[in-house]
């Protein structure tokens, strides 16, 4: 089977993630500005991985419009793992649930443009004044103080669905 694992990365934790599962695979991986959409066509699997903001899997909304034979789909953020949270992303972004993972990355503020830094100091701000804060939003908060939360471990069933 012929596989390509493609991301887009905005601070290196998709990167990391894209990497290690072409690794574990054994096949090319490339960032989606260095490949033509139309080159992904001779792949029997495209394995596609963006960051996530507000639930949306970033790029995925221009890859699912190229009718790939077999897209897989991993998302990275900043919220603890689970399935729930999985399950939301895949829902909001119209992602078949199986075939789409979720991996915590982390948080680069140094890494981002002004905008993006712009957007998430306005989602720390909002947690920040949360009366009553979840776990997962206590983790969020320690998160922004810059953290990587990349585990290579956690790619295990994305690479057990893909064989």
């Amino acid at each position: 089977m012929k596989r390509i694992v493609v991301y887009q990365s905005g601070t290196g934790f998709t990167a990391r993630y894209a990497g290690w599962i072409a690794e574990e695979l054994g096949c090319e991986v490339r960032e989606y500005k260095n490949i033509r959409p139309s080159d992904l066509a001779e792949y029997d699997m495209v394995i596609y991985g963006g960051w996530i903001m507000a639930n949306m899997v970033f790029g995925y909304d221009k890859i699912k419009t190229l009718g790939l034979k077999n897209l897989v789909v991993f998302g990275v953020g900043m919220t603890v793992p689970s399935e729930e949270v999985a399950a939301k992303i895949a829902e909001q972004n119209q992602i078949p649930k199986e075939r789409f993972f979720y991996f915590e990355g982390g948080y680069h503020p140094e890494k981002l443009g002004f905008a993006k830094k712009m957007m998430m100091n306005m989602i720390k701000k909002s947690l920040e004044k949360k009366e009553e804060k979840t776990a997962e939003d206590l983790h969020m908060l320690e998160t922004f103080k810059g953290a990587d939360h990349t585990d290579k471990g956690a790619i295990k069933e994305l690479i057990a669905y893909c064989m």
